[in-house]
């Protein structure tokens, strides 16, 4: 598996923005209420960085060859789950990004400040999602000795004894 790179996650989070600025101000355009963003959005990803932080120590130390829960299934999840909300927490970078472009025009009324915190929020939280996903992706990187053959602590090195 290689590892995400920060290209795709920008064309990502581009692509969502420029998609819900469209959606949403066509929406807007034909008098329908914005779609609300509650304060509560950025629990989600909040909780998921922290498991996430949390599975991606266990792979590290099993990695350093220390006690630890994860398995080395265990850890080949981790590196997956750590890819997927790389590149979840891009789009949801992208679709908070645009919900805050949106209500930066009206800030004195109550309900667009209202929805601009939130916006503002679930954003930073997402790209905390995104900065530890690439964390814990660098974390489970294997090194490059348990890949060579040939080196002296490779899987077919020779026994000393």
């Amino acid at each position: 598996m290689t590892r995400t790179s920060a290209r795709s996650l920008v064309l990502i989070a581009g692509g969502v923005l420029v998609l819900a600025l469209l959606v949403l101000s066509g929406l807007d355009g034909r008098g329908y209420l914005p779609v609300p963003v509650p304060l509560a959005s950025a629990l989600g990803p909040a909780l998921l960085s922290v498991l996430l932080l949390w599975l991606g120590r266990g792979v590290r130390r099993l990695i350093r060859r220390e006690h630890t829960f994860m398995t080395p299934l265990g850890a080949a999840r981790v590196v997956a789950l750590a890819k997927a909300c790389a590149l979840v927490g891009s789009a949801l970078v992208g679709y908070f990004g645009a919900q805050l472009l949106l209500t930066l025009d009206n800030l004195g009324a109550p309900l667009p400040r209202a929805q601009a915190w939130a916006a503002g929020l679930a954003l930073v939280v997402s790209l905390v999602l995104v900065g530890v996903a690439l964390l814990v992706e660098w974390w489970c990187r294997v090194p490059p000795e348990d890949d060579d053959p040939d080196h002296p602590r490779g899987p077919r090195a020779a026994n000393p004894a």
